[in-house]
């Protein structure tokens, strides 16, 4: 007969047993507890880091040089070198919300060859490309102060402890010991003269280039921000036309805005405007249906997308009539992207697509699609949330063209006051408490 002791298991159940049964129970309750506690929050943020800047790589695009320059497709910038060797590159970025940790994501993901990080460092950004003394924090990878990043591949750099207030900008510096290709995505940025400068207040010898950016995203734990919008578009998301590197774009502007609102600081932004993006073409570029899941779904904490997409795809039908496309081909590409956000819980906010009258690729066919394509995005209720960026900058005497007091030159590329208006035109609503997915169809202030 089996003898049964205090708490009712048989004597000849042994203690290990006992011990075994009662740790699975201790996982199982806390596994338990927090699938409950982490019902309501953002996907992706359950380990604490949501993104906080942004620049989304891409595959080579091509951009016009001096000599092909015009008015109607004007210069960039100066041309990058050829290659980095020997140099540091220092890049500027602005972190969208309140920060405890921080870590940095490099990108090679679209090159076959694997890419030599010397040395990389991170500080507070002072005057004309230097870094504020005493605030320099070297970067690791597994402990290691260099890394070579594979062929095809991001690489995350170890946290470190930092307590920084939202919109604090940044320097990251980065050496680069041996010939390498730039990445494809460009922005302007600060290369050294020859050698390891990446813990220098100041560079030696330091031009600022448009040239191609090797970190893509900066990502935090912060102590406010749980939810990450990203902004999906083309060169009008991304701030072209905007002052570089005063972060005047209309992301930014979008940012200052949650930060400064006490009920929208849970919220973060990461950019992934990319220049002549498309959503139905790779040429030049990712098209937008390519990168959602790395530039949108990847981002850590997003539950929205804002998405300014679909210029590009009007006016290269008018200039590339192999690649051209149709309005109803534009409304299905965002039904696809709808569908894929909300199948990982993620709202989906439209933005109308701006005026174009007078820019290098106008034509009355390309008005027509874009006016089609518009009625669709504030009718038809596909999108939890609509941003009407068209009411904001067209002209209300011409509004086939952008207002003149907020473009750049080209009828395209809004200026500094007009991605201000753009940004203050998104209604804060959006962004209320209330679980991601439930459908707030609103329209601009």
């Amino acid at each position: 007969m089996v003898r049964r002791v205090g708490i009712g298991l048989p004597c000849t159940v042994g203690r290990a047993q006992i011990m075994g049964r009662l740790v699975r129970g201790i996982v199982i309750a806390t596994l338990a507890l927090r699938a409950s506690a982490s019902a309501g929050a953002a996907p992706g943020a359950l380990d604490g880091w949501v993104g906080a800047w942004g620049f989304a790589p891409t595959s080579a695009t091509p951009v016009p040089t001096v000599a092909t320059a015009s008015a109607a497709m004007p210069n960039r910038g100066p041309a990058p070198p050829p290659d980095f060797n020997n140099v540091t590159v220092r890049q500027v970025v602005r972190i969208a919300a309140a920060a405890d940790r921080l870590r940095i994501r490099f990108s090679n993901e679209f090159s076959e060859r694997p890419l030599r990080l010397g040395a990389a460092h991170v500080a507070l950004l002072a005057d004309d490309g230097a870094i504020v003394a005493g605030s320099d924090h070297a970067l690791s990878f597994s402990g290691q102060s260099a890394i070579t990043i594979p062929g095809n591949a991001p690489m995350l750099s170890d946290p470190i402890v930092w307590k920084l207030p939202a919109l604090t900008k940044l320097a990251i510096s980065v050496f680069i010991p041996e010939d390498t290709v730039p990445p494809a995505h460009r922005l302007m940025e600060y290369v050294s003269s020859a050698g390891n400068f990446s813990d220098a207040q100041r560079m030696p010898e330091m031009a600022l280039v448009r040239s191609g950016a090797l970190a893509s995203e900066v990502e935090i734990v912060s102590p406010t921000a749980r939810r990450v919008v990203v902004t999906l578009g083309d060169s009008i998301t991304e701030g072209v036309g905007s002052t570089p590197n005063a972060f005047k774009g209309w992301p930014d502007r979008l940012a200052e805005r949650l930060s400064e609102n006490p009920a929208t600081r849970g919220w973060s932004v990461v950019n992934a405007g990319i220049g002549s993006n498309r959503l139905l073409h790779n040429n030049p570029g990712t098209g937008a249906l390519a990168r959602f899941d790395r530039d949108v779904l990847g981002v850590p904490g997003v539950s929205m997308v804002l998405m300014l997409e679909g210029i590009n795809d009007i006016g290269y039908s008018q200039t590339t009539p192999a690649e051209a496309v149709s309005a109803d081909q534009i409304i299905e590409a965002f039904r696809q992207l709808i569908a894929r956000a909300r199948a990982h819980g993620i709202a989906m906010i439209a933005a109308t697509i701006t005026p174009f009258e007078d820019s290098h690729y106008f034509d009355l066919h390309g008005e027509q699609m874009r006016q089609d394509v518009n009625r669709w995005i504030r009718t038809s209720g596909a999108f939890d949330g609509v941003v009407d960026f068209d009411a904001v900058l067209r002209d209300p005497v011409h509004p086939m063209q952008v207002l003149s007091a907020l473009q750049r030159g080209d009828h395209l590329h809004p200026n500094d006051a007009g991605y201000t208006a753009m940004g203050d035109a998104i209604d804060l609503k959006l962004f209320s408490s209330t679980a991601s997915t439930d459908r707030k169809v609103l329209q601009t202030r």
